[in-house]
């Protein structure tokens, strides 16, 4: 097990606070479809996705999934509640389980639901590298994307300035905006 924090100078969330968005569970599903096709036939291939806990698992199931890799669980830890409208810290505790192979090789795809400010995917990147071969390749892919993030991902599907509730989550409130169907990946 491994745990470290990361205090890396990255972009800050930007929130419109008109109200917060809240794609439905199929919409979630389809961006992570889209996702995972945009990453057919990269070189080095995919030979693993990890999902980064707690908003990353569903997406990245259904990538790991579609694209017949093994998935694997990063647990990182970035906002300190669960509240609405929270200004990323840039301070990111990452926790590997014992249970990840020796050494990673190939395209390694990291996949969270929301990049908010990239220090997320840097925390979980650099945790990551004692285990990647000198030829592993890691992607960031992420749903969605703040209009604040400053770096990263690499693909993600829907641009957003505001808070966004997915559905694995509680909470969503009334005035709730729905996001776009989704229908193509953007990368930076």
């Amino acid at each position: 097990m491994t745990d470290t924090d990361q205090q890396p100078s990255h972009g800050r969330r930007l929130f419109t606070r008109t109200s917060p968005y809240a794609p439905t569970l199929y919409q979630c599903y389809a961006a992570a479809r889209l996702l995972a096709e945009s990453t057919a036939g990269c070189q080095p291939p995919v030979t693993a996705v990890v999902g980064i806990a707690n908003g990353g698992i569903r997406p990245a199931t259904v990538i790991a999934d579609q694209l017949g890799v093994p998935l694997h669980l990063a647990i990182a830890r970035h906002n300190q509640t669960d509240e609405l409208w929270q200004q990323a810290t840039g301070e990111v505790t990452v926790t590997l389980p014992g249970a990840l192979p020796r050494r990673f090789g190939g395209t390694v795809l990291l996949v969270d639901d929301i990049a908010g400010s990239g220090a997320t995917f840097a925390a979980v990147t650099q945790a990551l590298g004692p285990l990647l071969a000198d030829s592993a390749v890691t992607k960031s892919l992420a749903l969605c994307r703040n209009a604040g993030c400053s770096e990263g991902p690499d693909g993600w599907v829907w641009d957003v300035d505001d808070w966004v509730v997915f559905p694995w989550e509680q909470g969503c409130p009334d005035d709730a905006r729905r996001l776009p169907v989704p229908n193509k990946v953007r990368t930076l």
